[in-house]
């Protein structure tokens, strides 16, 4: 909530306080959460396509039943109201009309305010219940995969890149288990009006050597989407955003870089070693005994009678 708001309008209990506090701004955000609602009129498509999206982050959303005369890409001020109400920052919108059939529009919020919208028609799916194979349990972490050029050619297509990681990822994770990886959600720009995506279960099987087989089955979701309209955040309002607090930045630090990823390299500087100075463990067989160089011959003692001999 921004502090505006909180001027307007405080709280004036201590349970009114904690719940301010709790929509607060954090140096670690919480898990984002979904609002699914529906328009004034929808089609059986949309409903059941909707449904199947609230399976997929069930234990972070709000699926709301009655029905609502909202225009998103006309008016946002109902929309960000209710979304302020049930603290979600994605939402999904379905709705069904003569212009725009099995219409979807997806959207996320920042600041109490509307970040992006994408609206989407409906031309192809097919549900879970549909699919025959086990479906994947719930709260597992899928692994995005985008397919084709279209998310790096435009723009908008690379801000719907960055909209889809934040609806599928559930929760973030520092460290990655591949035994544990066994769903994969699929996401294909097959031009820059139409997008597919598709749910597979990962399967590893033996093949007689040290690597697994991976097979890939279809379990859904499954969909084709047209993209049909979208509104997208001002420069300033994203810069906002993307704005990053100055404690979790990670500050310069001499010889250590950083990559993408967040792993850290260093370069490490030594002094020159003297190999003399550094102690070594010595085998028996090296050492030697008191005397330490044992080519020097020894001195002998002369005989005094053995030299009188000599001169007589």
């Amino acid at each position: 909530m921004s502090d505006i708001a909180k001027q307007v309008n405080p709280a004036k209990t201590r349970k009114g306080k904690k719940i301010l506090e709790d929509r607060g701004p954090l140096l670690l955000e919480n898990d984002k959460k979904t609002m699914f609602l529906k328009g004034t009129n929808t089609s059986q498509v949309v409903n059941d396509v909707m449904a199947d999206l609230f399976k997929t982050r069930r234990h972070q959303s709000v699926m709301l039943q009655k029905k609502n005369p909202i225009l998103p890409f006309e008016a946002t001020d109902v929309l960000e109201g209710m979304m302020m109400k049930q603290d979600t920052s994605l939402f999904v919108f379905g709705s069904h009309n003569k212009k725009r059939p099995h219409n979807l529009v997806l959207g996320r919020t920042y600041d109490g305010k509307v970040l992006d919208m994408f609206e989407f028609g409906i031309v192809k799916h097919k549900l879970l219940k549909h699919f025959k194979n086990p479906k994947v349990p719930l709260g597992a972490k899928p692994c995005l995969i985008f397919n084709g050029d279209m998310f790096e050619k435009y723009d908008d297509w690379g801000i719907l890149q960055n909209f889809f990681s934040d609806f599928f990822c559930i929760a973030k994770t520092s460290s990655i288990n591949l035994e544990g990886l066994v769903y994969i959600i699929s996401i294909t720009g097959v031009d820059p009006n139409n997008i597919y995506i598709r749910s597979y279960e990962v399967n590893m099987k033996k093949s007689g050597t040290h690597l697994p087989y991976v097979g890939l089955e279809p379990i859904g979701i499954s969909l084709d989407l047209n993209l049909r309209r979208t509104k997208l955040a001002e420069p300033e309002l994203r810069r906002l955003a993307l704005k990053q607090p100055k404690a979790l930045k990670i500050g310069k630090t001499k010889n250590i870089k950083h990559d993408i990823a967040g792993s850290k390299f260093a370069t490490v500087h030594m002094t020159k070693q003297v190999m003399s100075d550094i102690p070594q463990a010595k085998m028996k067989g090296s050492k030697r005994g008191k005397s330490s160089d044992k080519t020097t011959p020894k001195k002998v003692k002369k005989n005094p009678e053995i030299e009188n001999m000599d001169t007589s």
